[in-house]
């Protein structure tokens, strides 16, 4: 018995045929300005609210305040950080009155005056800092808040 076999075609010409027809070139820059324009957003996002339903209501967002990290620890700890152009003095000291006029009690430590930072705790957190750091040359500051829940 005889068999009769052909030898496919070259795969690769149809393969070639259809790379050179597709727009490939400006499918990639497409796709090069999409995920560059959805990460550049992504990694300054506005805050409008607080992204935390943990911080107290009383501590209000400042207006041109960028978020940097937002993370969830395990199911009690939190921490988020953004940068803001706002005098960290004032905002720091109206946060200050806000939390304990809203009934959060503040530990305050020597420490805590030299760094710029605030400690509390109250309703829901165990304890909770809010940390300034260095302020840069284009004026903004990065803010931390940390916190465990209870």
């Amino acid at each position: 018995m005889t068999y009769a076999q052909a030898l496919p075609a070259n795969p690769f010409r149809s393969l070639s045929r259809l790379i050179r027809l597709l727009p490939w070139r400006d499918g990639l820059l497409a796709a090069i300005l999409v995920l560059s324009a959805t990460a550049l957003l992504q990694a300054q996002d506005r805050i409008e609210a607080w992204t935390q339903d943990w911080v107290p209501p009383v501590l209000e967002v400042p207006a041109d305040a960028t978020l940097l990290t937002d993370r969830e620890i395990g199911s009690t700890v939190r921490m988020f950080s953004f940068s803001t152009g706002a005098d960290v003095d004032a905002l720091f000291e109206a946060w200050e009155a806000a939390l304990r006029d809203g009934g959060f009690p503040i530990d305050q430590g020597a420490d805590d005056l030299l760094e710029r930072s605030i400690e509390f705790s109250g309703r829901g957190i165990s304890n909770a800092k809010i940390v300034a750091g260095v302020t840069s040359e284009d004026g903004r500051t990065v803010i931390e808040i940390d916190a465990t829940l209870q």
